[in-house]
């Protein structure tokens, strides 16, 4: 595990440098989202962007974004632990 930090303390500021760290967050975002609410639901909601700690995702409709609501201390939980890092503090939801 130490190894995996000395590599993701190079990567970031490199990624921060080029200017792309937000878009690859985002990107990992948008992965690890699919694997923490499962195949069900995946197709329905997509992770679109992290604003100030805000991740923003987009579902199929209220009912969906509802439940992700009450379940979000669970999710916020599981997509940071898959980044490694504490970048998501609350969740937000739009339509698709």
């Amino acid at each position: 595990m130490k190894d995996m930090r000395r590599v993701s303390e190079l990567i970031d500021p490199a990624l921060r440098s080029l200017g792309v760290r937000a878009r690859v967050r985002e990107e990992q975002l948008r992965i690890a989202l699919a694997e923490v609410v499962g195949p069900a639901l995946a197709s329905m909601c997509r992770a679109e962007r992290l604003e100030r700690g805000a991740l923003v995702i987009a579902t199929a409709n209220t009912a969906l974004a509802h439940q992700l609501q009450l379940d979000s201390p669970r999710l916020i939980a599981s997509l940071n632990a898959a980044l490694g890092v504490e970048a998501v503090r609350r969740l937000r939801f739009a339509a698709m």
